[in-house]
């Protein structure tokens, strides 16, 4: 709430057709100036922290929110940031989080990446990286902060390895040109996990189960199971009618 206060000011002075004090007028300009004073201040502290649509007179536009909460808000076509590292990525390539949500490059040799600024413990910080891959034997190497767990980490994703001092590294699949991941973290990038959003993730083990010709609730076309003697591919939907599945010998080696 804003602290200017008219009240002293005395509207009805100077009397008409009376010999005024000289000290009606001074306790009228002095009460205007204390709130001219007090407005001042107001605007001044408004222009330094209110977000706006464009540039005040004299000033560059600044909504950096510094991880202030905004809740209950409605929200419409929202953009995502990116961000341009460059055409030739190679070597160590630092990656500063706050220059774009979505940061992409092309991948022209080995490269290791090291990243920056996540946003604070305590918040979930994402970013998304777009890769073209110019060179097909290009490796790259993220931080050891990446997660390698297997339940939720990088073991996950295809093509992954572990170079020689426990860092992922990352190969490019045959006749692919592009590969984008998420990297997300919840304590500040001391731990990142990683997702890819282009590409299937590393199967790391088949369901064991026999399933019925026509299926169960739940089984789509795709879906894989094995036994002890046949591998078993879903062709169909389920519809509790329809022959669904199709089942290949296990040859021994």
């Amino acid at each position: 709430m804003s602290n200017i206060n008219t009240n002293n000011i005395n509207t009805n002075y100077p009397v008409p057709g009376v010999n005024n004090s000289t000290q009606g007028f001074r306790d009228n300009f002095t009460s205007v100036k204390t709130n001219l004073d007090t407005a001042y201040t107001e605007i001044t502290d408004l222009q330094n922290k209110v977000v706006v649509k464009s540039a005040l007179t004299g000033t560059t536009v600044n909504n950096d929110m510094a991880n202030t909460l905004i809740s209950n808000a409605l929200t419409r076509t929202f953009r995502a940031s990116t961000y341009n590292l460059g055409a030739s990525l190679t070597g160590i390539v630092t990656i500063n989080v706050t220059l774009g949500d979505v940061q992409y490059g092309t991948v022209t040799a080995n490269t290791t990446l090291q990243f920056t600024n996540w946003a604070p413990a305590g918040t979930q910080s994402n970013l998304q990286l777009q890769f073209t891959m110019s060179n097909s034997s290009a490796v790259i190497t993220f931080p050891s902060t990446v997660k390698l767990t297997g339940d939720r980490g990088a073991t996950m994703l295809e093509n992954y390895a572990v170079d020689g001092t426990g860092n992922l590294t990352m190969t490019v699949p045959a006749g692919v040109g592009q590969l984008d991941y998420v990297l997300s973290t919840l304590d500040c990038g001391t731990t990142v996990s990683i997702t890819p959003i282009n590409r299937p993730r590393k199967a790391n083990q088949l369901v064991i189960r026999t399933p019925l010709n026509i299926g169960a609730q739940g089984d789509v076309a795709g879906t894989t199971c094995c036994d002890n003697n046949f591998l078993y591919i879903c062709t169909g939907n389920y519809d509790g009618a329809t022959v669904i599945w199709k089942r290949v010998a296990i040859a021994a080696y």
